[in-house]
């Protein structure tokens, strides 16, 4: 399986703004910097033929982690395009204090979320990563 985080990025149009988009961009890169990371010390530890078990639980640790992180970043972007769909609010306003908030408060929820077991992609990920069934 091939994971490239060029899929993972929502086309940049009107309606999404540069800070969004900058900010996507940005988590999509330290997402991109660990699953490197990982791969790279995998590929040092099977060059050199065996990984101590120190190794084994640094790397399902790290390949954990990127999946949690994965899964994160999906359910943001599931949360915003869901936002997308409910009427503006006439009663306050529609300001950009507000869809600063609502940003925020969506990447919290969604990387609580993720943490505490998500909708479940985190663990098909790993189990894809490392090929255990």
């Amino acid at each position: 399986m091939q994971v490239d985080g060029s899929t993972l990025m929502p086309s940049m149009n009107s309606t999404n703004t540069t800070r969004q988009g900058s900010k996507l961009i940005s988590e999509e890169s330290k997402f991109q910097e660990e699953l490197n990371s990982a791969k790279e010390r995998l590929e040092k530890a099977t060059k050199s033929g065996i990984m101590t078990p120190e190794e084994l639980a640094q790397r399902d640790q790290d390949i954990k982690d990127a999946s949690v992180q994965l899964e994160g970043i999906i359910l943001k972007m599931m949360y915003n395009e869901m936002w997308k769909t409910v009427p503006k609010d006439e009663l306050f306003g529609d300001d950009n204090a507000m869809d600063i908030w609502r940003d925020m408060y969506h990447e919290e929820l969604t990387k609580q979320m993720a943490i505490n077991g998500g909708i479940g992609l985190q663990e098909y990920i790993y189990q894809q990563l490392t090929q255990k069934k």
